[in-house]
């Protein structure tokens, strides 16, 4: 499983392509919500719910960092969005915007030295609210709530807690009946968490290739100009998200980073095959497909700045209040 670990933004990409020209492999995959489900359970067996509960004890602050990352800033980057990109992109784009921070946040918080544990309590806090927060959001942009569409919204926040709240309470069942069993199999989780991600990449794109090579034929600067927002939307969240709470400690700021910048991009391609495709054709998917490049390759300057910052400043300093 250390391949999978090592080689994951590799598999990302060539799920990707594989997909896309060759869809025949990817059907057996099309499935995807059970993959993203699996993404969840596994990453659920290494959760340390423990550390996490100590980070509530400043639950205003959460409330702030979950308002800031499932409204504030999805709803800048759809706004500029709107004004850069058709409006199916656009609305791709508010789509996975509004996803929780993804379950690999605590360990790439991790992979960076910056704070697991806040990582892992923001992904908790966004994830248990993304039910009740992202269906009426979008369906605000889409005009379908002021049409009358509650029974639609529904729907989807029920599908969305379904989704994320089944395979983490199985996995911490698990956790908690089984913890030998948990303990002796812990380093596989990661890798099977990598090889469920490159199913849904997979499943996802085979679905939309049609669509997507129609699209890549007619329009290639939309293409290239969809791609290149998808690089400034990690970079601006990976930004806005290290400012969101100038007071904390280096560490905490890059899990903030973290956190407000690696949104659940599979709940984002589970959500829009469900809802919107292929009534927006592919044009709803693409943006959460298209983002692991980015965020695979993020990891990199994160790192390398807060090590900076650590042979400057001792990241263990007391955060101000």
């Amino acid at each position: 499983m250390k391949f999978f670990e090592k080689y994951f933004w590799a598999l990302a990409v060539a799920a990707t392509l594989v997909g896309l020209f060759w869809p025949a492999v990817g059907m057996p995959f099309r499935k995807v919500a059970l993959f993203l489900m699996g993404i969840l359970f596994f990453s659920g067996l290494k959760l340390d719910f423990a550390a996490a509960l100590r980070e509530f004890r400043r639950p205003a602050f959460l409330l702030y960092v979950a308002a800031m990352c499932l409204v504030v800033l999805p709803l800048g980057i759809w706004l500029l969005a709107r004004l850069v990109l058709p409006q199916p992109f656009a609305l791709g784009v508010l789509i996975l915007a509004v996803m929780p921070a993804g379950v690999v946040c605590s360990s790439l918080a991790d992979i960076a030295r910056g704070n697991a544990a806040l990582a892992l309590i923001i992904t908790l806090v966004t994830t248990a609210l993304c039910p009740l927060i992202a269906p009426p959001i979008i369906s605000l942009a889409t005009g379908e709530l002021l049409a009358g569409g509650t029974g639609r919204l529904l729907a989807q926040s029920a599908y969305l807690a379904a989704i994320l709240f089944v395979p983490l309470a199985a996995a911490y069942l698990v956790r908690r009946f089984r913890p030998a069993l948990v303990a002796r199999h812990r380093d596989a989780f990661t890798g099977a968490s990598i090889v469920f991600l490159t199913l849904v990449i997979l499943g996802s794109m085979s679905v939309a290739s049609n669509d997507c090579m129609q699209w890549v034929r007619s329009s290639p600067l939309e293409a290239v100009r969809l791609t290149a927002f998808l690089f400034g939307f990690s970079a601006v969240l990976h930004v806005a998200g290290y400012f969101i709470a100038p007071w904390r400690r280096p560490e905490d700021r890059a899990a903030l980073s973290i956190t407000a910048a690696y949104v659940n991009n599979g709940l984002g391609i589970v959500f829009s095959q469900a809802f919107f495709f292929p009534r927006f054709g592919a044009a709803a998917m693409l943006p959460s497909v298209l983002l692991e490049i980015p965020m695979t390759l993020a990891i990199l300057p994160v790192r390398w700045y807060l090590a900076r910052l650590r042979s400057r400043t001792p990241l263990t300093e007391t955060a101000k209040a």
